[in-house]
């Protein structure tokens, strides 16, 4: 009887994987002899939505007065007299805040703003042009007017917004390394997950080459995982993840809470990974903008910035440090898991990687608490007994 083949791809190298240690004290010869009473001859033998275009951005109408001169974009203007108006600082105040770098009368949210609605370079050329009554600017361009003759403006803007972000900015990346990190080392150590692959092994053989010990496939790529749930039985009502769950309930019960040895995989598969490493490098460029900015603008009675954001890097330096041995190790960690399961971590995403194990997890408990419903038209029927 003809049977549906399964179209995995074989890992070329296998040593040193967990397909490797299926040696001589592998029960993989007994696995493909239950394989047999599974009846996977029976099992298996042989809109789009229309997406609403977006609705047209708010456009502030023009706010042009007569004899005002604006240099802001309106758009530009508009949001920052939003902003003026919930910072509750007069230019005088914020020039202080800027000199000072003090950090406790502005929210890290509106210094972003600031750094949003900042003037670009042809905007700030035109306030270094403008000789007349700074009087006949509009108020959001008079703001920023004042704003430039802060020396730096932007720069301490930025190292204000680095100051007040950095140490959320550093628990929110350790925490996503983490997981990385615990991830990878729960799945090298779950020994239900390595029968279970074993196992899917064993009966993909079968459905592949009808006598499971004869030209036997060693291994199969980890992304096969999520196509069991789409290889259905032959009456379409079942698939081989169903079938899966209903051998592994009935022979294998061990095997069936191998989810609780993996808690952080689904959490790891949220994280990523490209992103994260991004933002530490843009926390490296920062630190080292700061340093420069800090050989750069001298130190005076009126003007704390020097000494403020210096003391602030040398202060936050193991924080960077401890976040940097984190990365290192998780990404070690994830190499291991990667070369385990036998692919490449350098063309691998950990999201992608971590991913796949996470919608096995998810398919597998739902396909379990199916096959354990009699009323359910998915339980599969096994005929046969399995046994050792």
């Amino acid at each position: 009887m003809s049977v549906k083949r399964l179209r995995w791809e074989q890992v070329e190298n296998s040593e040193g994987t967990i397909w490797g240690q299926l040696g001589e004290e592998s029960d993989y010869d007994k696995l493909s002899d239950m394989v047999k009473y599974l009846d996977l001859d029976l099992h298996f033998g042989t809109q789009r939505r229309s997406i609403s275009p977006p609705e047209p951005a708010f456009l502030p109408e023009n706010f042009k007065k007569k004899d005002v001169v604006e240099i802001l974009s309106h758009k530009k203007a508009y949001n920052a007299s939003i902003l003026i108006a919930h910072l509750k600082l007069s230019p005088s105040e914020l020039r202080d805040v800027l000199m000072n770098m003090s950090t406790d009368r502005l929210e890290p949210a509106h210094i972003k703003q600031m750094l949003l609605y900042a003037p670009d370079q042809d905007e700030v050329k035109q306030y270094e042009q403008f000789d007349e009554d700074p009087n006949k600017l509009s108020e959001p361009d008079q703001f920023i007017f004042q704003m430039l003759m802060v020396p730096e403006y932007k720069t301490r803007l930025r190292s204000l917004h680095f100051k007040t972000t950095l140490q959320e900015k550093t628990e929110e990346m350790k925490v996503a390394f983490d997981y990385i990190y615990r991830a990878s080392v729960e799945l090298r150590s779950s020994k239900k997950l390595a029968k279970i692959l074993e196992f899917v092994l064993a009966m993909g053989n079968y459905l592949n080459n009808g006598q499971p010990k004869s030209h036997r496939t060693t291994s199969f790529k980890i992304n096969f995982l999520t196509e069991l749930s789409t290889t259905k039985t032959v009456d379409g009502k079942s698939t081989f993840l169903h079938i899966l769950a209903k051998s592994l309930c009935q022979h294998f019960p061990e095997l069936l809470n191998f989810p609780r040895d993996l808690t952080t995989v689904p959490l790891a598969a949220k994280v990523n990974q490209r992103v994260i490493t991004s933002e530490l490098s843009d926390l490296h460029s920062t630190i080292q903008d700061i340093r420069t900015a800090c050989q750069k603008i001298p130190a005076t009675p009126e003007d704390h910035f020097t000494s403020v954001m210096s003391s602030f890097l040398e202060n936050s330096h193991p924080a960077i440090q401890s976040l940097e041995s984190l990365q290192n190790r998780a990404m070690e960690e994830f190499s291991k898991v990667a070369s385990y399961f036998g692919e490449d971590s350098k063309s691998t995403s950990t999201e992608s990687f971590f991913g796949i194990f996470a919608e096995f997890m998810t398919k597998f408990e739902r396909a379990l608490s199916e096959t354990q419903s009699p009323e359910n038209p998915r339980s599969p029927r096994l005929s046969s007994p399995l046994a050792w």
